[in-house]
């Protein structure tokens, strides 16, 4: 599973305005069921998550099409924080590999959510993967974009798919 975040923090207590996930193969072309909810973040209040400004700055420079996503999320009766962690739970399901863009980044946020609500995060760490480094050491292997960038199903379907195309170009490489 391919998971990413929109945030409005950079840290690790970030407030989660939206996550993303899809299941696909790593080793084939497959791109399976998806998962997009949007995270009211009021409901985030009761657990500390933070607010940054110099994100919500970011936020207020990127282009209309991601904050009006962002704000349309907000709007369309957003899930409690509560019940979107136990959806993306059932989502991933037993022992996954779970993917991400950024392992110091959307593990650590995601991570600190189910801590900060007391509850077991549902993967273990050993099933961490992250694309990042696999980007890092192919750095001219890359794909054309889909969708709306900064929407969190959108990001993680394109980065399954780089996934994808990095590990079918390099099959000596396992992931």
């Amino acid at each position: 599973v391919m998971f990413d975040l929109e945030t409005l923090d950079n840290r690790a207590t970030a407030a989660i305005a939206s996550i993303g996930a899809v299941r696909f193969d790593p080793h084939s072309d497959w791109i399976g069921e998806t998962l997009h909810l949007h995270i009211d973040l009021a409901s985030q209040r009761n657990y500390q998550r933070s607010i940054g400004a110099d994100t919500v700055l970011w936020w207020l420079r990127q282009d209309d099409a991601a904050r009006s996503l962002l704000l349309a999320g907000q709007d369309a009766e957003p899930a409690d924080l509560l019940v979107a962690l136990e959806a993306f739970e059932g989502f991933i399901g037993k022992d996954a590999e779970l993917w991400c863009n950024g392992a110091s980044f959307d593990f650590a946020i995601i991570g600190d959510a189910y801590d900060r609500v007391n509850w077991p995060r549902p993967w273990a760490f050993y099933h961490e993967r992250d694309l990042r480094t696999i980007k890092g050491l192919n750095k001219g292997l890359r794909i054309e974009r889909n969708g709306t960038h900064h929407n969190a199903l959108d990001d993680a379907i394109h980065q399954a798919r780089l996934v994808q195309h990095i590990l079918n170009s390099n099959p000596d490489m396992d992931a």
